[in-house]
């Protein structure tokens, strides 16, 4: 574990908050003031999943000195260049972990935590097969729920910040389900939109896998047109996962969203018998 460290990085541009929106969605500066007030866990699948999904968000609320990152998946053989990937699961762990240093260090965020879980390309997975996996059919299940659930529990987190799993990615579905699985009664759980995945399938799509196939209902959308070049540097930060394509998905999937047509948000959801807490 990695604590205190110390705030840097983007300048804080307060959030839009405007009024309610259909689906029970609140103000976006309700949610911002609740992250700087309170305990937060970002729970993150990879490392690079909070800064893509969330990172506009971040940008708008840091400095954020009681937030944990939490990263599950954290041992991998996978990352773009294709010298890191010949030296290796171990080179590229310690690559990433740095990155996620860094990245910890830009938003202000006061501690790390890698749960150092072999991902899907550890697991057998090839790009087809990670997208397509049954989860329930995984071993790693076991041991997923084994070193998650204590870690979201000690947390001692208000608000938990986890993914919604849209796009289908194995990883991302088994971190869902040990969340939902997981009971945190003293918590607001809500859920990101996995990107870049989602911004690769159709706007209705992505809707219908958040509303009926995962059960949730829209809660928070933030304006994040004044941070998007803080997000983007922010994602820059890893590396040795981010290309230009994956920032264009995340973009054009945050304009998408924008109910006017204009600007950039980023799209919170929670189970209906949390959607007014």
């Amino acid at each position: 574990m990695t604590s205190d460290l110390r705030a840097g990085g983007a300048q804080v541009v307060a959030a839009r908050a405007g009024g309610a929106r259909a689906g029970g969605a609140a103000r976006a500066g309700d949610l911002v003031d609740r992250l700087r007030d309170g305990r937060t866990l970002l729970v993150s699948p990879h490392p690079d999943d909070i800064a893509y999904s969330v990172g506009g968000l971040l940008a708008l609320a840091g400095p954020l000195p009681r937030a944990t990152l939490l990263t599950v998946f954290t041992r991998s053989a996978w990352a773009l260049p294709r010298r890191l990937r010949k030296a290796g699961p171990q080179v590229v762990g310690a690559r990433r972990r740095t990155e996620e240093l860094r990245y910890c260090r830009l938003r202000g965020l006061a501690d790390y935590r890698p749960l150092g879980l072999d991902d899907a390309s550890l697991r057998g997975y090839d790009d087809v097969g990670e997208l397509t996996a049954d989860p329930a059919a995984d071993p790693v299940g076991p041991a997923l729920t084994t070193a998650l659930v204590p870690a979201l529990r000690d947390t001692a987190a208000d608000t938990v910040l986890a993914p919604a799993a849209v796009g289908g990615h194995v990883d991302h579905l088994l971190v869902h389900r040990a969340v939902r699985a997981a009971g945190l009664p003293s918590a607001t759980v809500l859920w990101y939109e996995d990107l870049p995945y989602a911004g690769q399938h159709p706007a209705p799509q992505v809707r219908r896998t958040l509303a009926e196939e995962r059960g949730l209902t829209l809660r928070h959308t933030v304006e994040i047109s004044g941070v998007l070049a803080h997000k983007v540097r922010g994602m820059y930060v890893y590396g040795s996962q981010t290309d230009d394509e994956c920032v264009r998905q995340a973009l054009g999937h945050a304009r998408r969203c924008a109910a006017d047509g204009h600007g950039a948000v980023e799209r919170l959801w929670a189970l209906p018998e949390e959607a007014d807490r």
